[in-house]
């Protein structure tokens, strides 16, 4: 575990390092939030300056987390992104051309438009049945996956645009390293081919999971030097999403029981999961092929990428900070082309969906 005076120390020096431009998807509630007012604590006194685009539903919670963010510090521009759903690539897309529009004509600080961060945590596993969109996705699939990848294409070129002294960072909040559970489909990764008999509480996760790690590897391979990408499970954090309708009556019967205890003894301050997300954005987990990386005074060791390389690029995370061993689980799967395979999907998914036509995988 990296403990975590070394990770508020490792914020703050982030902090100081330049000013930044952020993009929070997704941040009205839950660990976005926390990670946003973690930015926001960071660079209150001593920050270089920063610019964040809260990208959500609920104006009203926005104007509220906002105003807690200019309370914490004053100098920051906070702006919100509102959006009627992501459920649909269109709206993701639209979101996109809105920031890109806005930072374009007023770049922050007078230099050149860019992104510093991508932070993510839109979406959650649903119980029963898949619901199809119009787009032909999943819903879940489309929240947890293909929007997030989404976000980083569309915003590639505010992300590439930041000085090569500091790489952008693209960080995911939700399963990474729990790859085990169910069988991944190689036919079907969308799991719309045969919704009935595959699209499940496990199968779904797995999927995100695996094609995050390599759908993160590959922009990471593709863009050294310029962008970090980590994926992270944030463990037992107790968020709104918790008390979802969707869940089921069973689930909402044993949260009622075992979630009071967990409080008190397993689960994750909200706090404390927000400045550990916001570590996830220091030179602790470089762009691959950045060398003499200084991370928190040395008290920290570079991270090891999800393909076994240290500072790889791309991040497979624990909540705690440390990478997880997942390497084993895709030896077999590397060797099958299962990398290629991902990303000709998810490019075949963007192009028809980008069309106007509906996905059929």
């Amino acid at each position: 575990m990296v403990q975590l005076s070394v990770v508020e120390s490792a914020n703050l020096t982030f902090a100081q390092s330049r000013p930044l431009v952020a993009v929070f998807v997704g941040a009205t509630s839950g660990i976005g939030e926390y990670a946003l007012l973690a930015l926001a604590r960071a660079h209150s006194k001593t920050g270089k300056g920063i610019r964040v685009y809260l990208v959500g539903r609920s104006a009203a919670s926005a104007k509220n987390i906002i105003a807690e963010c200019q309370h914490l510090c004053p100098s920051g521009d906070f702006r919100f992104v509102q959006v009627d759903t992501l459920n649909l690539l269109q709206g993701t897309d639209d979101c996109c051309k809105h920031i890109t529009k806005m930072e374009t004509a007023e770049p922050f600080g007078g230099g050149e438009p860019r992104i510093d961060m991508l932070c993510m945590t839109q979406g959650f596993v649903r119980f029963g049945a898949a619901e199809i969109t119009s787009e032909g996705l999943e819903v879940s699939m489309t929240l947890l996956y293909y929007s997030r990848m989404r976000f980083t294409t569309n915003l590639l070129p505010l992300l590439l645009a930041t000085p090569t002294s500091h790489p952008a960072h693209v960080l995911s909040v939700f399963g990474a390293g729990l790859e085990k559970g169910a069988n991944l489909h190689l036919d079907d990764l969308s799991l719309t081919k045969d919704p009935k008999a595959h699209y499940g509480f496990l199968n779904l996760r797995v999927h995100v999971v695996h094609m995050t790690t390599m759908f993160f590897e590959h922009l990471a391979q593709q863009h050294p030097g310029k962008l970090s990408l980590v994926h992270v499970y944030p463990g037992l954090v107790l968020t709104p999403a918790m008390k979802h309708p969707s869940y089921p009556w069973w689930f909402k019967a044993i949260a009622f029981v075992m979630l009071p205890i967990a409080k008190r003894t397993i689960a994750i301050d909200p706090e404390e999961i927000g400045k550990r997300v916001l570590f996830l954005a220091t030179p602790r987990y470089p762009a691959r092929g950045v060398e003499n990386v200084r991370t928190s005074g040395g008290q920290v060791a570079v991270a090891v990428g999800s393909d076994g390389t240290s500072g790889g690029g791309a991040y497979s995370c624990n909540w705690d900070g440390e990478t997880n061993d997942i390497e084993k689980f895709y030896v077999k799967l590397r060797e099958q082309g299962f990398g290629n395979k991902v990303v000709e999907h998810t490019d075949k998914v963007f192009e028809m969906v980008g069309r106007g036509e509906r996905f059929e995988e």
